[in-house]
């Protein structure tokens, strides 16, 4: 009852918010659109900058350029009767990655045995966002020009469908107009780019600290992949080799490696897929100088990566032994997007199992 705070939490970041409860006249009218409410309800708030004016969520999707974005903030208006502009980045510093790929690249192609896309370096670039102030750097030098709200940014950067559209020269054609524009100058010189998921570039979240040559970082990598199936993510960086699929660091690793010591990558994956550890740590880490991520030679102190696998170790802690027996077989790393409920708590469950196994590492790492 009463004014509440949340916290929205993914990986490397976190937002925070403050909303009133619901009003009854906004949930009379929960099953509108994002952007048609009450005159009560918006009272005294700006329009809701979505392209296209005042559409509902359905007349969205899925032909028109911005459906995604109010996709997102029909998720926010459903579960905590807020929009847009109700979203406050807060005062703490944190960053957001998104990809940009030139729009005369598309359709691309990408290796038929990798899935490394050959001309990333000059076709597929990065930009991380500072969210309280909103302003975005690319490591290539190029300004946006355009107005990037806190709910574009979460709507660029969690864009997965657009690996499906720019790599199919059919659903390019069919559905390019669904994409979300961006323009970008350097010199006095325009050029146009759709925005994509950052993990196009980096799913770990771990580069744009790095650009900050941060001296400490813990990393959750809670991706929906098996690293024992998809370890590029991580290999990448470490500028080892390995397949990687059609949306996570699509520009390989010769590209894409920012630790120096590749050697360190073996027992870095070794205790990531580890059930029983769930968790590889390093000191005194040389980062590597990477002119296309933006990163600057320097020596990380910290890094400590807990992972998403399953653990027997985990599971058998649990007294109730139905809790096993009707997991998902997906369970925690196989869902292509929705959780069953019992699944969604237990990984709950699990967060907080590797936290407090880790809590001394964690405290030290964090100088708590």
């Amino acid at each position: 009852i009463g004014d509440k705070t949340y916290w929205f939490a993914n990986a490397n970041s976190y937002l925070e918010f403050t909303t009133a409860t619901k009003p009854a006249s906004a949930r009379a009218t929960a099953h509108k659109g994002a952007n048609e409410t009450t005159s009560a309800v918006r009272s005294e708030k700006p329009p809701s900058r979505v392209a296209g004016g005042h559409h509902g969520l359905r007349s969205g999707l899925p032909s028109t350029s911005g459906w995604w974005r109010l996709a997102i903030d029909t998720c926010f208006y459903l579960g905590y009767g807020i929009h847009d502009y109700d979203i406050s980045p807060g005062t703490r510093e944190w960053h957001v990655n998104m990809g940009l790929l030139k729009q005369n690249a598309c359709p691309i192609t990408l290796g038929s045995e990798d899935n490394v896309y050959e001309s990333a370096s000059s076709k597929l670039w990065l930009a991380v966002m500072d969210m309280v102030p909103g302003t975005i750097a690319n490591p290539q030098g190029y300004t946006v020009t355009d107005d990037v709200s806190t709910l574009d940014a979460m709507s660029y950067s969690s864009a997965f469908w657009v690996a499906s559209i720019v790599e199919s020269a059919a659903q390019y054609l069919l559905l390019g107009g669904t994409l979300m524009s961006a323009s970008a100058e350097k010199d006095g010189n325009s050029k146009d780019f759709y925005w994509t998921d950052g993990g196009f570039i980096d799913t770990t979240g771990v580069v744009a600290h790095l650009q900050q040559q941060r001296t400490s970082i813990v990393a959750f990598y809670n991706n929906n992949d098996d690293l024992e199936v998809l370890a590029a993510p991580w290999a990448f960086l470490f500028g080892r080799s390995s397949a990687t699929d059609t949306m996570n660091h699509l520009e390989g690793p010769e590209l894409g490696q920012v630790f120096a010591d590749t050697t360190l990558f073996d027992q870095v994956y070794a205790n990531l897929t580890d059930g029983s550890i769930l968790r590889a740590s390093l000191s005194n880490v040389e980062i590597l100088e990477n002119s296309y991520l933006g990163t600057s030679a320097y020596t990380l102190d910290s890094l400590v990566i807990i992972s998403n696998q399953y653990s027997d170790e985990f599971i058998d802690s649990f007294s109730d032994g139905d809790i096993k027996s009707n997991l998902n077989e997906d369970f925690p790393n196989k869902f292509d997007v929705a959780l069953p409920t019992l699944d969604a708590n237990v990984l709950c469950m699990m967060q907080d199992y590797k936290v407090q196994k880790y809590a001394g590492e964690l405290k030290k790492a964090l100088g708590l």
